[in-house]
Order: C-alpha cells, then structure tokens, then sequence
C-alpha cells in the first residue's frame, strides 16, 4: 500500500487527500487510470492515466497491478484502500504511516513529511530541464495560471514520467 501511494504521489503530485479520496480502473491497453477529485480552490474532478514505463521497479501500473492482485474478488469493487482486516476505508493517518515506512526503508529522514514526495518530484523534473509551462502543467501548481491547472490534460506528461525514472 505503501509504495502504490508512494508512486501516486511521484508520478501524478496528487496530494495526500486526493489520493485517499481516488478510485483506480484498468484499461484495455494495460494502463490504469486513477479518478479523484480536486476541492482546492475550483473544484473539479481528475481523470490521471499511468501508462506502463520502462523500470518495472517503480511502475505504477505495476505497482497497482499487484494491490489489485492481492485483493479478492468481492473487494474490487470497493474503494481502493479498503482495510480488509478491519473491514472499512484506511484514514489518512494510516495511509501516512505506510508512506513513512516506505520513506524509512529508502532511508530517508524521519524529519521530511510526506508532501516531500511531491516536492523531490517537482524539484527532479526542473533538474531535468523541463520547462516552467511543463512543470505547472503536469502538477498542477497553484502559481500557474488557472485555466492551464484546471483544464490541461496530465496524461500527455510522459516525457517527464520517463524522466523522472532515471537514478541519478
């Protein structure tokens, strides 16, 4: 659970309670698309596709393919953390100490929240050379210009998905 969040969280910067809130699909084609909803300053719905890359290690459709996997039958249906063991949705508290656990096995300072998943993200792709426009456009900053956070479609960022993949 821990790293599927994880991975949500670096490829698509939806933020923590977004991705509480998502619903995942699997696609013919064997991408996964994750719904959720956006209630931070217009509200708005989100529709973000993960296409499979190169690095199995760290694909999110990988990654959501195995959650799904290790769900039964009757569970799929129901909202994307589901706590079988407890038989009701993960808080987001629970959902945060399995982030910290993964952040703690990547040896990662127990000091740096959870939005530092975000923010390493962001800072990457600036690395790599990706323009401002690209990097408002693919996470939706909230200094970027309004229409281009509400409107622009995420699922044509996968040039800096591919570079985000590169351990450097």
């Amino acid at each position: 659970m821990g790293c599927v969040i994880s991975l949500i969280m670096t490829f698509a910067t939806h933020q923590f309670t977004e991705i509480n809130r998502a619903k995942a699909t699997r696609n013919e084609d064997g991408s996964r698309q994750l719904a959720t909803a956006v209630w931070k300053c217009d509200d708005y719905d989100l529709n973000v596709t993960f296409r499979p890359i190169s690095n199995k290690l760290i694909c999110p459709t990988t990654w959501l393919a195995s959650w799904f996997a290790r769900r039964s039958t009757n569970d799929q249906t129901k909202p994307l953390w589901q706590r079988n063991s407890r038989k009701k949705i993960a808080s987001y508290e629970y959902l945060s100490k399995a982030v910290h656990m993964i952040m703690k096995g990547a040896d990662v300072q127990a000091k740096n929240s959870v939005t530092s998943i975000r923010k390493s993200s962001i800072t990457k792709s600036i690395e790599q050379r990706a323009s401002q426009q690209e990097v408002d456009r693919a996470f939706r900053r909230k200094e970027g210009a309004g229409t281009v956070v509400v409107h622009y479609d995420m699922n044509l960022n996968d040039r800096l998905r591919e570079t985000l993949i590169n351990f450097e």
